[in-house]
């Protein structure tokens, strides 16, 4: 501590030299460790640091790392030396080769070798850094996932001899890339591709780079024109969607559907309810909208809410992303969107059961496979046993009469034009579901505020207006959905 009382941070080097110069040799070893374990998580959180009982062994690494969840989650080694400049790095490199481990100096001191630099290139799927390198390169500020990814990626993907220069080179391009892409600065971003390109294993740079080319085109850049290595395309896997998107929701709006389309071939329910809690804007509105033939689900729960003195009754619809589920205000309707339908199976009371006579006419474009009638005393289930459905084989209205005037329809089964697709509409829970394969949510949505709400004429069109980006996307373009919006093409 500084005489004055403030705590004065020690870079790593001064940290590992006070360890290593207490009196007990355990002491100092557990030290160095601790000192050292801390360096690692500070370059990528996620990792998983286990320490083994050995310190500058021959051939035990010092830790283990590893990375992900499940059975083939992978693994590097770290070995720890004094110095990775000495002769002896050769012979490590030389008989440890094979499992692509990393060696990091802990040595104050390491100078650039050009010799080890050769030699390290004939071994390049190891790591050769030291201390004060990832130090320097794990204290940048993380204002975009590019820069967390390159970060977090050195431990896993780093390769090469990471000393000097070449670790300049990195943390340049940790330090530059992300004014390099919000300025469209080609010539910096070409050299920060070409310094992964150097230090990082092909998986690792590419994937980097894709999220570069994404983020170049949200900033207004043309993806031909981006100063890269790989083919000009925008979509994400999976993996490095989960990591970008937080950061692509949070920018000004991105107008372009192209964009939000070529993104979005991996997107799912699932990668959306992983956002767990994200506000109405523009880019989430253009992500959904863009991507409803991915995002697949297997039903809808509609809930009215009362307006409060700030609700504008007239404002259009929108998504929302709260509690991990994807939902979506439509006038006074709110409708949480599942992935399974026990979500929602413990729902009761929530709807109201309507006459056969109120919606009969809004059912005249759907196959009837199933319908649920309840009346004092009694409840009524019939199912169609043919491919019909029951319009051919049973005279609805003359059955409703029959149940008397209280009889109420509790839910029906639908199948929808010009497909083998079924839905459910339960009107006691409130609920669409689509029984057998999931979904478009879009497509549910519009069940239930037809069916479930009877909504007006206006709010089935401005759901439509919606999720069609005012018709430039095609989701009612299609035979089964035509006939239940009532639009041509």
């Amino acid at each position: 501590h500084h005489p004055g009382g403030v705590k004065v941070v020690q870079n790593v080097n001064s940290q590992i030299q006070n360890a290593l110069h207490q009196p007990s040799p355990e002491i100092a070893i557990r030290d160095v460790k601790h000192v050292m374990a801390r360096e690692l998580q500070a370059l990528d959180p996620k990792t998983e640091i286990k320490s083994t009982d050995y310190f500058n062994h021959t051939f035990v690494p010092d830790f283990v790392l590893t990375w992900g969840s499940g059975s083939e989650r992978p693994t590097r080694d770290v070995y720890l030396r004094f110095n990775v400049d000495e002769p002896l790095i050769q012979r490590d490199l030389l008989s440890l080769r094979e499992e692509s481990p990393a060696f990091i100096s802990i040595s104050g001191s390491s100078a650039h070798s050009g010799q080890v630099e050769m030699i390290a290139a004939e071994y390049e799927d190891c790591l050769l850094s030291s201390a004060s390198t990832l130090e320097k390169i794990s204290s940048e500020a993380s204002r975009t996932p590019v820069t967390q990814m390159l970060k977090s990626s050195l431990l896993q993907g780093g390769k090469g001899y990471l000393v000097g220069e070449s670790a300049n080179e990195v943390q340049r391009a940790v330090s530059r890339a992300d004014s390099a892409l919000t300025n469209l600065n080609a010539v910096e971003v070409d050299k920060t591709v070409r310094a992964m390109n150097n230090h990082f294993a092909r998986g690792f740079s590419a994937r980097i780079e894709r999220v570069m080319q994404v983020l170049w085109v949200s900033q207004g850049g043309e993806v031909s024109e981006f100063p890269g290595t790989l083919e000009s395309r925008t979509a994400l896997s999976p993996d490095e969607l989960i990591e970008i998107l937080p950061f692509l929701l949070s920018l000004e709006e991105i107008s372009s559907i192209e964009f939000w389309r070529n993104l979005g071939e991996s997107l799912s329910l699932g990668i959306l309810q992983g956002l767990e809690s994200w506000p109405a804007n523009s880019n989430l509105n253009l992500l959904v909208n863009a991507n409803l033939d991915r995002i697949k689900t297997k039903g809808v729960a509609l809930d009215r809410i009362e307006f409060d003195l700030f609700d504008d009754p007239e404002a259009p619809p929108y998504w929302h992303i709260q509690e991990s589920q994807l939902r979506m205000r439509c006038s006074e309707i709110d409708l949480r969107f599942v992935d399974d339908r026990r979500k929602t199976a413990h729902r009761s009371d929530v709807g109201r059961a309507p006459q056969w006579l109120e919606i009969e006419h809004r059912l005249d474009r759907y196959g009837i496979e199933g319908i649920e009638f309840t009346s004092p005393g009694s409840k009524t289930h019939i199912k169609s046993s043919t491919t019909d459905g029951l319009r051919d084989s049973t005279d609805m209205s003359a059955l409703s009469r029959a149940l008397g005037k209280l009889a109420r329809v509790i839910s029906v089964e639908l199948r929808l034009p010009n497909s083998r697709d079924n839905v459910e509409i339960d009107f006691d829970r409130s609920v669409v579901d689509a029984v057998g394969v999931p979904l478009g949510p879009h497509l549910l949505a519009y069940l239930g505020l037809d069916l479930l709400y009877q909504s007006s004429q206006k709010t089935l069109e401005d759901l439509s207006a919606f999720v069609t980006v005012g018709g430039s996307l095609p989701w009612w373009k299609d035979g089964k959905v035509e006939r239940i919006t009532g639009e041509s093409n």
